[in-house]
């Protein structure tokens, strides 16, 4: 296991519907207006100023790069993917495996990375290389979708850091996991 002085710190920042998906089945992601509220930005923007790159899964990427502004400006963006053969520019591909790839970063003074996408956040927890999870849960019911987590092989405790409830009926969890302790 790859030890997280040898790593990036890694992060999950993620929304999700009360019934637990991050998307509808076809990948639509419209719903997430609910969670808003006026200006209230959620502390996405501080979240993104502290980090240094970001890791999608293909699915999210799939998704994202059909937006009309591309959301990662400024940033690092690796996307991971086996069956892709190219990216936008904005974007490299990695087919590799994840400890390779945050070892790399790591070579490369990237300091903290944003993992995203429901397949990709549940690999890196069972490779046990995310360090904190945040979780917006919006007030809404899908009723089907893409789930956040993926079935996985084994626990992963986490630590309750804080939470926040706004007005719009979002409420946000923060997390640390401690990867290295196995159940």
């Amino acid at each position: 296991m790859l030890a997280p002085q040898d790593r990036p710190k890694t992060s999950v920042y993620i929304a999700t519907s009360i019934d637990g998906y991050i998307a509808r089945k076809d990948g639509g992601l419209d719903w997430l207006q609910y969670g808003h509220s006026g200006n209230e930005d959620y502390g996405f923007k501080t979240f993104m100023d502290s980090i240094d790159a970001v890791i999608l899964g293909r699915n999210t990427y799939e998704v994202v790069s059909n937006f009309d502004e591309w959301p990662y400006k400024g940033k690092r963006v690796i996307v991971i993917s086996h069956l892709l053969k190219e990216v936008r520019k904005e974007a490299e591909l990695f087919c590799g495996q994840l400890p390779e790839l945050l070892s790399k970063l790591h070579s490369e003074n990237i300091s903290h990375v944003w993992v995203d996408g429901g397949i990709t956040v549940s690999k890196f927890l069972e490779a046990g290389l995310v360090d904190e999870l945040t979780i917006s849960i919006i007030a809404t019911v899908l009723g089907s979708g893409i789930p956040l987590f993926n079935v996985m092989n084994r626990e992963h405790k986490c630590h309750l850091v804080s939470t926040q409830a706004y007005p719009s009926g979002l409420v946000q969890l923060k997390y640390e996991l401690n990867s290295l302790i196995s159940p």
